[in-house]
């Protein structure tokens, strides 16, 4: 704790706990939400103290800091503060209290964490509702604390807050907002922070529009639908905001809505559902604890809530309903990175199936082919080796030495083992085939549970591999033959979710190929008659581009006359994430390395960094070059947008995405064919409202051969150099 780092983090932990209780962790919102507690300095002062208690002991005994810089470790302690000074007065003995109450909260908190963490289940607030029932019944033991009576005097905290300006707008309020629905909803708001007025509605109402259009919505959601439920079962609707009740109704919409699952139109209607079943748990428990004069504070929220995700762990398809994979605290970041995500990687997870041989082929027959595809095998390619002329053969082709593919090198698509072999089978004469063993010499690859490739009618005595053993991608399994059911030689491939050979096929696609030398393309299906070829990478690219934790890149920056040295470093996450660290903004940008592509998953930070033009420049690099290649891609709407604009379309984001980022970028060759010195990326970004192109930004990126990179953006006129040390 005496270090500076520690301070710091104890600090970022006390501010997030505030806003950690709408799940978010924006300094901005959390600043406000901390400010706004002191409308009841009483509540304030206690759960500040709380709050702080428990930030400190989780660091002094060791927890995780990422998790304790969150406010994960003091949400729950703070919401118990803020109870002790709603209730009691501030004094020595309150402020005594809540400090004993944030550690007892602290330890519950790491025990439900534990508990319910097994079941990968978040702990919300019951640690709040555990220790807030204890500290009450024992608070109400002690002689030495006052109750606050500072509710009754609500005039003079608005009063101490705005002056008479705030008592008119209070006058004006009474006088013209006499609504039920509107009063309560504001009073539910408020009441999160043990602030049962108004005007603290009001301020909370406002700073969640100005932090979230989405959770904003969700809030007036989910209390519309438990007023309109409260007026249908008949019960008491003052009760919503005059008690501890409506919060939870608000807190439930938020969680489902838009902070546990990506905001959807499905995500909203079962905000929706979930309200009356969450206002039938609240009068069922409302009758049960005041037998034993406690509130129920936010339990029905917890139950439900719980019970909710934990049941939709059990679905057998994933549809409509999305739970959130990586949290960003926000449901707009949630929203528009799984936007971004689908859109980019629909195949994510699927095991890289690549064409089973080198050098440029033909698909001689595909799926759903005329002759032998159909059925359950019409998911399968046949593959031949066309000469210049267009033909598979030399001379008159009418033995199988004449033609091009005969001997040709068959190699594992994919990293796997060997299950099935075949390999005593001869070759066929020209024309004649072996109904018999229809398939021919054959290698069937286990690449996963349920995913197995087969290559078939192989040259007899050419395989090269036995049943058992363990293959990669590239490794020789055999020779293209005539063997089995094949008139000419030719290369039989398929996928298939079993190790027989004679296996019916299954649609799968080919994660990426050249098409006609011109065209670049992932997870796609080979077509009759195109060309296609396995991706060789650009070495020159792939060296350059291939970035390594603790790699420092130190740049040169110009725009204008100005001149400025700017410093990254490459490191890595415990989750063997790469990312690209500015070490003046701290900004950070997330990125990936295949044998494809150089591309970004995610950004954070500083929109005006230089590291931000990297992001958007080489959003999606391709480590493989032939002339005229081009690659399009979509860039995440959030992090291509801002302002009014995008504030406004946060709204209807759930259920219509009418902002989109368009990204290309195009390849030349610096140099020629035989002395290449380098290649340059032309990059083109545009930024549209449905069809309609708003704005556009182009910059080049020029990534050489001696392991210098150069920047250019034509809008600020910025170019920035940096030389790469291997």
């Amino acid at each position: 704790m005496r270090s500076k780092k520690g301070i710091v983090i104890v600090l970022k932990g006390l501010i997030r706990s505030y806003s950690q209780i709408f799940f978010s962790t924006s300094y901005f919102f959390a600043t406000l939400l901390l400010v706004f507690t002191f409308i009841d300095f009483s509540a304030g002062a206690a759960g500040l103290i709380s709050a702080l208690v428990a930030i400190i002991t989780s660091y002094l005994i060791g927890l995780d800091r990422e998790t304790i810089a969150k406010g994960f470790y003091g949400f729950n302690a703070l919401l118990v503060g803020l109870g002790l000074g709603f209730y009691y007065d501030i004094s020595i003995t309150l402020l005594l209290l809540a400090a004993i109450a944030g550690f007892f909260t602290l330890l519950v908190n790491i025990t439900l964490q534990g508990v319910l963490g097994k079941y990968y289940l978040p702990y919300l607030s019951l640690p709040f509702v555990l220790s807030m029932w204890l500290v009450l019944s024992a608070t109400w033991q002690l002689t030495s604390t006052q109750v606050n009576q500072s509710s009754v005097y609500i005039l003079n905290k608005i009063f101490d807050l705005g002056g008479l300006n705030f008592i008119a707008v209070h006058d004006w309020w009474l006088s013209h907002v006499r609504s039920n629905f509107i009063n309560g909803y504001f009073i539910s708001l408020g009441s999160i922070f043990f602030q049962f007025n108004v005007l603290a509605g009001v301020l909370v109402a406002l700073s969640l529009l100005a932090y979230s259009r989405i959770a904003f919505s969700l809030s007036i959601l989910g209390y519309s639908v438990a007023y309109v439920a409260y007026l249908a079962f008949g019960l008491d609707l003052t009760s919503l905001g005059y008690s501890y009740i409506g919060f939870n109704f608000l807190l439930s919409a938020i969680a489902i809505g838009g902070y546990f699952y990506i905001p959807s139109t499905a995500s909203y209607w079962w905000a929706v559902a979930v309200t009356p079943v969450i206002a039938l748990a609240t009068t069922g428990l409302v009758a049960i604890f005041k037998a034993l004069g406690l509130p129920v504070l936010s339990l029905p929220f917890n139950l439900v809530v719980l019970m909710f995700i934990y049941s939709m762990r059990f679905r057998l398809s994933v549809k409509g309903l999305r739970e959130v994979a990586i949290q960003e605290g926000k449901p707009e970041h949630n929203l528009y990175s799984y936007q971004s995500f689908a859109k980019r990687f629909p195949n994510f997870g699927w095991v890289k199936i690549k064409l089973p041989f080198y050098g440029l082929w033909s698909v001689n027959q595909g799926h759903n082919g005329d002759y032998t595809h159909k059925g359950e095998w019409a998911h399968a390619w046949d593959f031949v080796v066309l000469g210049s002329d267009g033909k598979q053969f030399n001379n008159d082709g009418l033995v199988v030495s004449d033609y091009h593919c005969f001997g040709k090198n068959v190699i594992a698509p994919a990293d796997g083992e060997v299950v099935e072999v075949e390999d005593e089978i001869d070759d066929n004469p020209i024309g004649e085939i072996n109904i018999h063993k229809n398939w021919g010499n054959t290698v069937v690859i286990k690449h996963a549970m349920g995913l197995y490739s087969k290559v078939s009618h192989l040259k007899k005595g050419s395989i090269t591999v036995k049943v058992g053993d363990r293959v990669r991608f590239g490794a020789k399994v055999g020779e293209v033959g005539n063997s089995g059911r094949s008139a000419y030689p030719h290369l039989h491939f398929q996928i298939q979710a079993n190790e027989y050979i004679g296996s019916k096929t299954l649609k799968y696609p080919i994660s990426s190929y050249i098409l006609n030398r011109a065209e670049l393309k992932t997870f796609d299906y080979p077509r009759v008659d195109e060309q296609v070829g396995n991706v060789e990478p650009n070495m020159l690219l792939k060296t350059n581009l291939n970035l390594k934790p603790g790699q420092v890149i130190n740049w040169e920056v110009k725009t204008g006359s100005a001149i400025e040295h700017v410093s990254w470093e490459v490191g890595i996450t415990h989750l063997n994430k790469l990312f690209i660290r500015c070490s003046s903004t701290h900004s950070k940008a997330y990125f990936e390395v295949d044998d494809v592509y150089f591309y970004f998953t995610h950004f954070e930070g500083d929109k005006k960094s230089l590291l931000y033009l990297f992001y958007l420049a080489a959003f999606r690099v391709p480590l493989t070059y032939f002339d005229g290649i081009e690659v399009a891609d979509s860039i995440p709407t959030n992090k291509s947008f801002s302002g009014p604009l995008l504030y406004l379309h946060d709204f209807i984001a759930p259920f219509v995405n009418l902002l989109h980022t368009r990204y290309s970028i195009k390849a030349t060759r610096v140099g020629s064919e035989f002395d290449t010195e380098g290649y340059r990326f032309s990059t083109t970004i545009e930024g549209r409202l449905a069809n309609r192109v708003l704005w556009t930004e182009r910059f080049e990126l020029e990534v050489r051969s001696d392991g210098q990179i150069k920047l250019t953006n034509e809008q600020n006129k910025t170019m920035a150099i940096c030389k790469l040390e291997f």
